[in-house]
């Protein structure tokens, strides 16, 4: 944890006699999104994060459409990208732009560790964090944990669920099966049947390849909102 604790720029937290069950969750209803198109999946994520984000639903600057944030989400990923989507770089950066950052990308070398680096980068930052599903495969948004301390404060805490939203729903996917309820419960227990090791059969990530990869919110200022326009008018609104 002591990478991570570095990347947030915080001291790790203390272990705390007084601890007691701890749980946030950010959803409100009207926050979810679903993705219009099966290769959205990054920019319906980053609507809902945008909506999840307290400073974000007092803007009067709407979030671009889905079509537009797939072309930035792609024009800010690496040039190893193949086929339809955008690599997690891309999914940060796209936050970043549009000043919900700042976000950076993680990856972890277990599960467990994940998670508990997941939920104490949203007990710092009360933002939401990006999961990597179906081995790099699909988004995620972490809308919120319970654990048995709180993990901002307290070094030794066990996170034993999560709150996630799934731009999936309401679909079906022949290989993982119906999407989840938007800011559905999973005991951590079930996760290990969608929040696999990143692999992607086309192409070779030596820094991500067996490894649980996260859309992570850091600790401190938001990245202030380009005066620029993020893209040019869309034909077709979605």
């Amino acid at each position: 944890m002591a990478f991570v604790a570095a990347i947030m720029g915080v001291a790790p937290a203390t272990a705390d006699a007084r601890s007691s069950p701890f749980e946030i969750d950010l959803y409100e209803p009207g926050d979810f999104v679903s993705q219009a198109r099966s290769d959205w999946c990054v920019p319906a994520a980053i609507q809902t994060m945008a909506n999840l984000v307290a400073t974000a639903k007092s803007s009067s600057r709407p979030v671009p459409s889905q079509r537009q944030l797939d072309r930035l989400a792609r024009s800010l990923s690496s040039d190893r990208l193949v086929g339809p989507g955008s690599e997690p770089e891309g999914w940060a950066g796209a936050l970043n732009e549009l000043g919900l950052g700042p976000y950076v990308v993680v990856s972890v070398r277990t599960r467990g560790e994940a998670i508990g680096t997941a939920a104490r980068a949203m007990a710092l930052t009360r933002r939401p964090v990006g999961l990597l599903m179906w081995r790099g495969a699909h988004a995620w948004v972490m809308s919120g944990f319970g654990a048995t301390a709180n993990p901002a404060t307290n070094e030794r805490f066990t996170v034993t669920s999560l709150r996630v939203v799934d731009p999936w729903y309401p679909r079906t996917s022949s290989i993982w099966g119906a999407g989840q309820r938007p800011d559905t419960t999973i005991p951590v227990s079930r996760l290990a049947a969608d929040f696999l090791p990143w692999r992607r059969p086309a192409v070779r990530y030596a820094e991500k390849d067996g490894q649980y990869v996260l859309v992570l919110p850091v600790a401190g200022p938001a990245a202030p909102r380009p005066a620029r326009p993020l893209l040019g008018p869309l034909d077709v609104p979605l």
